[in-house]
C-alpha cells in the first residue's frame, strides 16, 4: 500500500501508521505532535475510520506545516477543514479537540502583559 506524508505536496512514502515523514513531523510543535498521538486510535489506518477529533487535529497540523512552507493561501484550506471536523466533534458531544492547542492564546488575550 502506498502512503504518503500528509504534509501539503509531500510525496515521501511513510508506513501507514505514521502521519508524516520525519522532517515534517519534527517541524510541528511538540504540543501538536502530542495532540495527534492523543487522538490517534490504533488501527484507524487500516479501517479508514479516524474520529472527528483526530481529523480536526490532523488537518490543523497539516495547516501548520503548510503555513510555514507555503503561507496562508495554502494553509487556509486545511484550517477550514480542521474547523469543520472540530464543529462536528463538538456537536456530537466529544468536546473540542483543538482546545488544548489554543489555551496559551486564550490566556494571553485574557491577561495581556
Amino acid at each position: 500500500m502506498n502512503h504518503e506524508c500528509h504534509a501539503h505536496n509531500c510525496k515521501v512514502q511513510v508506513p501507514p501508521r505514521l502521519f508524516m515523514c520525519r522532517p515534517h513531523w519534527y517541524s510541528l510543535r511538540k504540543k501538536m505532535r502530542d495532540a495527534i498521538w492523543n487522538e490517534y486510535r490504533p488501527g484507524q489506518e487500516n479501517d479508514k475510520h479516524p474520529s472527528e477529533r483526530y481529523m480536526s487535529v490532523q488537518q490543523r497540523a497539516v495547516a501548520e506545516v503548510a503555513y510555514k512552507e507555503f503561507g496562508m493561501d495554502v494553509a487556509k484550506r486545511y484550517i477550514e477543514n480542521a474547523e469543520h471536523w472540530r464543529e462536528l466533534a463538538i456537536v456530537h458531544g466529544w468536546g473540542d479537540p483543538l482546545e488544548a492547542l489554543s489555551k496559551r492564546v486564550v490566556k494571553e488575550i485574557a491577561s495581556p502583559t
